[in-house]
């Protein structure tokens, strides 16, 4: 059985109303308590974080192997005469946009 847990603790937070004398007035202040993960919890929580900071460099890496296969001709003929600054690379939804292009011309 899973339970819910809090990502974060609720922040402490002290308002200001409008019948507070202009002398007691003052910003709102957030105050963030300690982390409440220690233990196996929060060996379980850097375990996770670190799978889904690999899971996203593979992503990212697939992508930058799409761009390196696109002959810069067909990006620059799929690119519609957008200007591109040379050392700016494609989005991953142009990069996908393009490949699927690219894969039904060589298809024909």
């Amino acid at each position: 059985e899973k339970r819910m847990v809090p990502i974060a603790p609720a922040p402490e937070k002290n308002y200001v109303t409008h019948d507070t004398p202009p002398n007691l007035q003052y910003r709102k202040k957030v105050h963030f308590r300690t982390n409440p993960y220690t233990g196996p919890q929060a060996a379980s929580i850097a375990r996770r974080n670190a799978r889904e900071r690999n899971r996203v460099k593979q992503v990212n890496d697939g992508f930058n192997a799409l761009r390196r296969h696109l002959p810069a001709s067909v990006v620059a003929a799929l690119s519609g005469g957008a200007r591109r600054g040379s050392g700016k690379k494609l989005s991953k939804v142009d990069t996908l946009r393009m490949v699927v292009e690219y894969i039904r011309y060589l298809q024909q």
